[in-house]
């Protein structure tokens, strides 16, 4: 058996573990699990588990919180990512989400990254059922043997997904009490539905947002849209968000002035961009981003929850 490198005994890890904060910043977490990780490698597996035992014993941890501390800090995919993150905006401040992350294959992991599904005020329920729709999205339901069909449940056409996923729970516990299944609808014939409807409400919101932007389009230098490599009023409407918002902060001089004078042009913009995403994460992801901005700006609160509550139901 190789020799463990011993660099710190017990104490000295219970020491430093005594002063760490699993509550704190993300940064505070992913410490404390590197630190854990570091007892697991250093140490001898009996002081391994007199370290746990001990901080079990002083509750600091249980061993189901130790277990995951460890699990995060054995996944050099959580630190990658807080090491290219500058601005702390990816991995959420909680140590059972971190564990939830951590049990993420590679695809998955990287998609829920780009789909802004992980985020850093990402919930671990949120992320649940990102993860069910995602691995069971398209799967075919076969009716099993010795049952039959008892009723078929109508749901609004326009209902949001949050409502429906609330529902199904609720309802897989009323047909559990009573030994009966559920078999749902064909998923992907609900995605195209909605997909067709989006399409269509997508261009409605183009259009007023290119009637709302044209004095502004028009009244900007030509250097600032050549900076930006936009040639039209369409360029900037169908812009990435990135682009259509540094544009006009650019043009604003400042985010005072961009908040004062395009915000109901940002909030349509997210709509938009809602409405155009085929993807489960982002259309969660921009609906985010508007209640964030609600609550850091209540009087556009009333003008939010009626677009999240129109145009971005679909």
């Amino acid at each position: 058996m190789p020799t463990r490198k011993k660099t710190k005994d017990v104490a000295a890890y219970l020491a430093e573990l005594q002063t760490s904060d699993i509550k704190g910043s993300v940064d505070d977490i992913l410490l404390t699990c590197k630190v854990v990780r570091s007892a697991k490698e250093c140490l001898s597996e009996s002081d391994f588990r007199d370290l746990r035992d001990q901080c079990v014993a002083e509750d600091l941890y249980s061993s189901k919180i130790w277990s995951k501390l460890l699990q995060i800090g054995l996944d050099d995919r959580l630190y990658e990512i807080q090491a290219k993150d500058k601005k702390g905006e990816v991995l959420p401040a909680s140590y059972t989400t971190l564990h939830l992350i951590h049990c993420l294959d590679d695809e998955e992991l990287n998609e829920a990254v780009a789909d802004g599904v992980i985020h850093k005020d990402a919930s671990q329920g949120a992320l649940n059922r990102w993860i069910k729709a995602r691995r069971f999205q398209g799967t075919v339901q076969e009716l099993p043997q010795d049952f039959s069909t008892v009723a078929e449940i109508l749901a609004p056409a326009e209902l949001e997904e949050e409502t429906l996923e609330r529902f199904k729970g609720d309802l897989e516990k009323l047909v559990g009490i009573y030994g009966f299944k559920t078999k749902y609808g064909d998923d992907q014939t609900m995605v195209a539905l909605r997909l067709i409807r989006s399409k269509d409400k997508s261009e409605d919101v183009a259009v007023a947002l290119a009637k709302a932007l044209r004095s502004t389009w028009d009244g900007a230098p030509d250097d600032l849209k050549k900076q930006f490599e936009l040639t039209s009023l369409e360029d900037l409407v169908q812009a990435p968000m990135g682009t259509f918002t540094g544009f006009l902060n650019k043009l604003r001089e400042g985010r005072e002035g961009f908040w004062m004078l395009h915000a109901n042009d940002y909030i349509q913009k997210n709509a938009l961009e809602y409405l155009k995403s085929a993807s489960k994460g982002q259309r969660f992801n921009y609906r985010r981003r508007l209640k964030e901005v609600a609550e850091k700006h209540p009087h556009l609160a009333k003008t939010i929850e009626e677009t999240l509550a129109g145009v971005m139901s679909y």
